[in-house]
């Protein structure tokens, strides 16, 4: 018998496992039970269970600098195993104390420290999220939780949104299946329990006043990328969470619409290499404007090359994007060394790039498990990447700004593939910022039309906030 297989046997013998009817914290009906509260009892099972996160942590290579048992059942576990291999740990408390430091989250909490989660049961996900948005706020890098069971009722893809990749010791299948064969369960129960396992193999996070749903001022409170903090307190200023996509050919064009467009909108995104007349005067005007009706510049360059390429693309050439774009856009393809690249060739200056997940292109080739890889690597840069382009949420990380394409109130779609919806469904979808481009600037008159997209859009995120 292998060690994990002795251990599945030592917590049955202690009965955390139980049929009945018991209602989860989900609000789930469940025909069984899962108790490991009363592992405090034997110390024995606890240091294995330490040393078996240990073990699955080496295998699925997660590293990490602290460690966060989400209280209170994980805590005696994670304090075993910061004991058993020297790493540190961090408490998060269930709620802030109203006297002393008033701190969610004691222990080594700096900006950048990766901590790794541990979690006895996951049902929804929801207490790992919940976990991971408290250590987030305080600059710490959450991608991975280790878990003692998962019921397998939808917390994987759930914690998987958050950008968190869940990995389990035990699943609620094998530990039926363990507990049918050492005790004597009737033929028609077990039949139960397994048409519920499987009628119920998903359960929704349930909603609750996280800072996803706050104002932009709250979240511009908790954010620590530079770009990112402005951009919150920019659109809580001006009231809009509107960007315009000016594709124009021409640098006149291109001014004239800054200018007009100003007022109403958060970003400016351009394609700076499509203008036949580019000179230099046409970035140094472009801040000017920015700088007069505080906007943000939002270089659609889509970079996607090896780094030592991406960092001369950037900082030289006859665009030099570095020296008057906030944003710029980020293909993930070629791996993290991109973002660093970028990283270095920003000598100083608050900049921030934006991964592309998902296109708004008919037929895009980026999935649900691009997407994913996208989260993580934003995870793991959380000091220069602000946020993702994409149609649907990519991440639960309150941090992180979602831009989405492709909105036009007056049509659905072109000859080219190109995919519209409505300024209500882009936000319902999880946008943060709505991006506009022809439904602006080909229209009759651009500052009516961008005034009804910038009202639209910012109602329709007050709406999703009051809501929760």
């Amino acid at each position: 018998m292998s060690t994990r297989e002795n251990l599945l046997r030592q917590l049955l013998e202690i009965n955390i496992f139980r049929l009945g009817e018991f209602t989860l914290k989900s609000g789930l009906l469940s025909p069984v039970y899962i108790d490991l509260r009363g592992i405090i009892a034997y110390p024995n099972i606890v240091k294995l269970l330490a040393e078996e996160i240990y073990s699955r942590e080496k295998e699925a290579n997660v590293t990490t600098d602290v460690v966060c048992g989400v209280p209170y059942t994980a805590l005696p576990i994670a304090s075993v195993y910061s004991i058993l291999y020297q790493i540190p740990m961090v408490m998060k408390r269930k709620e802030a104390k109203d006297y002393g430091t008033k701190k969610m989250v004691e222990g080594v909490t700096q900006k950048g420290v990766r901590c790794l989660i541990i979690e006895d049961i996951v049902t929804s996900g929801s207490s790992v999220i919940e976990t991971a948005e408290v250590l987030r706020k305080e600059g710490l890098i959450v991608t991975d939780c280790i878990v003692i069971l998962d019921r397998q009722q939808g917390g994987e893809e759930n914690v998987a949104k958050a950008g968190i990749k869940l990995h389990s010791l035990f699943n609620i299948n094998e530990l039926f299946t363990t507990y049918c064969s050492v005790n004597k369960v009737e033929q028609s129960l077990i039949e139960s329990v397994t048409r519920f396992l499987k009628d119920n193999s998903y359960v929704p996070v349930k909603k609750s006043e996280s800072l996803l749903k706050l104002p932009f001022e709250e979240r511009a409170k908790t954010c620590n990328q530079p770009v990112a903090k402005v951009l919150f307190e920019i659109m809580a200023s001006k009231k809009s969470n509107l960007c315009v996509a000016v594709d124009s050919l021409d640098s006149k064009t291109l001014l004239d619409l800054a200018d007009q467009l100003g007022p109403h909108i958060c970003m400016l995104k351009t394609h700076i290499d499509i203008l036949k007349d580019f000179s230099n005067d046409v970035p140094i005007k472009l801040k000017e404007l920015a700088q007069k009706h505080k906007f943000l510049i939002f270089e659609d360059r889509k970079f996607a090359d090896i780094g030592n390429t991406v960092k001369n693309q950037y900082g030289s050439g006859i665009y030099k994007i570095q020296q008057w774009a906030d944003i710029v856009t980020v293909h993930g393809i070629p791996g993290s060394g991109i973002i660093e690249a970028l990283k270095s060739a920003s000598q100083g200056e608050k900049r921030s790039c934006v991964l592309i997940a998902e296109m708004s292109s008919k037929g895009a080739l980026t999935d649900e498990s691009y997407m994913k890889k996208i989260a993580e690597m934003a995870e793991n840069h959380q000091d220069y990447v602000m946020g993702f382009v994409s149609q649907h949420k990519v991440s639960e990380n309150p941090n992180f700004i979602q831009m989405s394409p492709g909105v036009n109130i007056a049509v659905s779609g072109d000859s080219l593939g190109q995919q519209y919806r409505s300024p209500e469904d882009a936000v319902s979808d999880g946008a943060d910022v709505i991006i506009v481009g022809r439904g602006i600037c080909s229209a009759s008159d651009v500052i009516a039309a961008a005034a009804e997209y910038k009202n639209r859009s910012f109602l329709a995120y007050m709406n999703s906030y009051s809501k929760c």
